[in-house]
């Protein structure tokens, strides 16, 4: 699951101000030019923790605590990303200090609670194998496959020639669907497997 854009989330906590944002990222630099970014559009915050989880397999993970002290920040950040099962998501929780002192178990539970609930709110989507196929049917079927596929379907391209050509998003069992719907007078050709992020 991945995040589909940068989302932002803000609350009061003992008098101390927390921005939790949150973006998708590409790879390793990528997370680096967004905490640049936050750094620089925030540059009087008291502490600009972050974390990010990216890669393959998510297998880079890196968290800073920003002189909070140790532990307090980017672990419980890094944790709250891996328990979201968001991946190649960069998070940084700016902090403007109140005047009254958490704790290291209060710093851990608002670091951890900014992050969760910022990736909670977040849209998100997902990548769902998806097969591109193309049918070439009579305009007599135009009323029974035609109707279907576009009913049931993503259709990407219909051009109309001698017969009808139609390339379409599926992940039904299009092959014995089109084998029915036509009396087994017209085959389906599977043109690719891919992958489509579509919104969770």
């Amino acid at each position: 699951m991945k995040l589909k854009n940068e989302h932002r989330r803000e609350e009061i906590i003992n008098r101390s101000r927390f921005i939790a944002c949150a973006c998708p990222v590409k790879n390793e630099e990528n997370a680096r030019a967004y905490i640049d970014q936050i750094r620089a559009e925030f540059p009087d915050a008291t502490h600009v923790c972050t974390a990010y989880v990216t890669g393959p397999g998510s297998m880079i993970r890196r968290s800073s605590d920003n002189k909070e002290p140790s532990g307090t920040a980017g672990v419980p950040m890094l944790e709250a990303i891996l328990a979201s099962g968001i991946t190649d998501v960069c998070v940084c929780v700016v902090r403007y200090f109140g005047g009254i002192k958490l704790g290291a178990g209060g710093l851990i539970r608002a670091y951890s609670g900014s992050v969760s609930a910022c990736l909670a709110e977040a849209a998100k989507t997902k990548e769902v194998p998806m097969d591109i196929w193309a049918v070439t049917y009579p305009y007599s079927l135009s009323g029974s496959v035609e109707s279907w596929l576009r009913r049931n379907t993503v259709i990407e391209d219909i051009s109309y020639g001698e017969q009808v050509t139609c390339i379409f998003e599926s992940t039904l069992d299009i092959e014995n669907i089109i084998r029915d719907l036509s009396r087994g007078s017209v085959q389906a050709e599977l043109l690719e497997h891919t992958f489509r992020e579509v919104d969770v």
